[in-house]
């Protein structure tokens, strides 16, 4: 009986050739970050490195690739309105790695402390950003690369944990109606809703001498550094590097969940903070991934649909007349500031007129969506370009029949908030007229349908 169970797994390795890599993606300081005005502000230094960590699994039949970058994420268009920014990663993936395009998921962990590569504002106005972004491209494409040179046989075990204490729903909804955020929550006979996720999922690949690598799957903004002149990869970086010294250095990717409107629980603080976030995390995630290392293998099924919609643009854009003649005067009037406390006040009432300009400036023609999901055993990962909120993530989970479903959002692209209805009668910033809301109040719902859609697709 005990050679038959050998050979079994033998056969089942294998079957299945599993391989990681971890470039290191840390920009030149001249790149500029996520700040308020003026929004293209470079870096002054670097509190620790970014990473690009890539995933190649083949199976013989399917061959597939996830890459997790410590980025804010990747609008499709950041190197302009005529190339296409995840198209051309894919070909180069496809050409140098042999994964099909269609199979190479490229997502980010949106941490607030990197690079400003969404479509908030226009990096390319920054002269030293189209080389940089050359040269991204080519190491997040380097990462696949490396991953598939390191294609061995293995097998893949998924569980479940639980992380609480570090995330907390932004936008707790009482019974009148109004928004809170902690510390003043209402008591509990007096919330509606107060949505979040403190499960961690985990995804582990070993092979005969131990663990070849880790996927990680928590729902919470990497917030806790913001407006930073450091770059930071905050929380996931600190929870991935002590998962990985772990695994004796196997690369663990983190793969962020719906946290449109989920935030840590003390919002924006510092690097304490971020240390004691990322050590939570990697405490639950090692406790899960150790359990699992004894576990029985999952199938070395691999699958990948994927699907793009054409999400219409809110219906309530700022008249654009009235938008520019105010984005000129407020603008002239920064200039014109003779103090300090005159120019601080300029800015702030120039900020909200630039942010409705650069909202006007991406058009109001429908928003390319794509939705996709991979297959890795009897688990699957669903992924959205879009700052889902939280509720949504945990309807795909509960209607998914994968016995575990990671939800990646801010993948393949990036397309701002897809808040729940509800959000455009309360109010707030995630729904208020910006760059980060593109698409209208369907938009989420319809992305949910079809993530559900998708996920019965790839399961049968």
């Amino acid at each position: 009986m005990c050679n038959l169970g050998i050979s079994n797994l033998q056969t089942r390795m294998a079957s299945l050739r599993i391989g990681f890599a971890k470039v290191d993606i840390t920009p030149p300081l001249c790149i500029p970050y996520l700040s308020h005005y003026p929004r293209q502000t470079p870096f002054e230094g670097v509190h620790d490195p970014l990473f690009a960590r890539a995933m190649v699994a083949d199976n013989g039949r399917v061959r597939l690739a996830i890459v997790s970058a410590d980025s804010l994420g990747f609008s499709r268009d950041v190197l302009g309105p005529t190339r296409d920014f995840l198209a051309e990663f894919r070909q180069r993936v496809e050409r140098r790695a042999r994964v099909p395009a269609a199979h190479v998921m490229l997502a980010a962990t949106h941490a607030h402390s990197t690079p400003q590569t969404t479509h908030i504002t226009r990096l390319l106005d920054a002269p030293e950003a189209g080389p940089w972004l050359e040269m991204l491209l080519e190491q997040l494409a380097s990462a696949v690369v490396q991953a598939a040179a390191q294609l061995r046989p293995a097998t893949l075990r998924a569980g479940l944990g639980e992380a609480r204490g570090i995330g907390w729903c932004r936008r707790i909804i009482g019974k009148d109606g109004k928004i809170y955020r902690l510390p003043d929550r209402p008591p509990d006979d007096q919330i509606a809703s107060e949505p979040r996720d403190d499960r961690v999922g985990v995804l582990i690949a070993q092979d005969n001498g131990g663990r070849v690598g880790t996927l990680l799957n928590f729902t919470c903004h990497p917030t806790t550094v913001q407006v930073n002149p450091l770059v930071s990869a905050d929380f996931p970086g600190v929870a991935c590097d002590l998962v990985e010294r772990a695994a004796n250095g196997a690369p663990c990717l983190f793969l962020q969940g719906a946290a449109g409107n989920v935030n840590p629980v003390r919002h924006t603080t510092g690097f304490n903070d971020v240390r004691t976030y990322g050590r939570m995390l990697a405490d639950e995630a090692n406790k899960v991934a150790a359990a699992l290392s004894g576990a029985k293998p999952m199938s070395d099924t691999l699958a990948v649909v994927g699907e793009t919609l054409m999400l219409p643009t809110r219906a309530d854009l700022p008249p654009a007349e009235e938008t520019l003649r105010r984005y000129v005067e407020t603008r002239r009037a920064i200039d014109a500031a003779k103090t300090e406390a005159e120019r601080q006040k300029a800015i702030a009432a120039f900020r909200p007129w630039n942010e409705k300009k650069r909202l006007l400036d991406l058009g109001a023609g429908p928003v390319p969506c794509e939705v996709q999901v991979m297959r890795l055993g009897e688990a699957v990962i669903a992924a959205n370009p879009g700052e889902m909120f939280c509720d949504f993530g945990l309807e795909i989970k509960q209607r998914s029949p994968a016995r575990l479903t990671f939800v990646s959002a801010y993948t393949n692209g990036y397309i701002g908030y897809l808040p729940v209805p509800e959000a455009w009668q309360q109010g707030g910033y995630e729904p208020s007229q910006g760059p980060w809301t593109r698409c209208g109040p369907d938009a989420g719902r319809k992305v949910t349908e079809k993530t559900v859609e998708l996920i019965q697709r790839v399961w049968k």
